[in-house]
């Protein structure tokens, strides 16, 4: 049976290489090492700044939130780059999934970056977090977990 000119075969999709070489799962990874890549290279950009400024003066908790102001553009820009290059799937879990895998990473590389460029070991760089500007950084990390949620809010609807 062949199909008439007004009615023509639906084509299958080609899939982009971006689905043809992660899963699922394999898709939130690649995203959340990225949006980690990006949280990382605004902060040790940033932060060079920052403790130029506190040792010029200024008190670390106004360094710190002079500091979050670019952090969160980064954290909305990475995030919704990260998601739509890797083409996260619109749920929940799989954008959580993005945000941990971010988080995570940044907190390792924080205890990391605190034993090689201050000398701090483990309860030195957790006592740090318990200091006001150590607080604006763990609520930084919870909008950088919860960020990857939003993305959606942003994406415009075709008319």
């Amino acid at each position: 049976m062949t199909q008439s000119p007004s009615h023509p075969t639906p084509r299958a999709r080609t899939p982009t290489w971006v689905e043809e070489t992660y899963s699922r799962a394999g898709r939130s990874l690649a995203a959340g090492g990225a949006y980690f890549f990006a949280l990382v290279l605004a902060g040790w950009t940033l932060g060079p700044i920052r403790e130029f400024a506190v040792r010029r003066g200024l008190d670390p908790l106004i360094a710190v939130l002079i500091e979050a102001a670019p952090m969160l553009v980064v954290m909305v820009v990475a995030s919704t780059w990260a998601l739509r290059q890797f083409r996260v799937r619109d749920r929940a879990g799989d954008r959580l999934l993005v945000g941990s895998i971010a988080v995570t990473l940044v907190v390792a590389s924080e205890f990391v970056g605190g034993e090689l460029v201050r000398g701090w070991g483990f309860y030195e760089t957790l006592a740090n977090m318990t200091t006001w500007p150590g607080q604006v950084f763990v609520a930084l990390l919870v909008v950088a977990l919860l960020t990857p949620l939003l993305e959606p809010l942003g994406r415009r609807t075709p008319v």
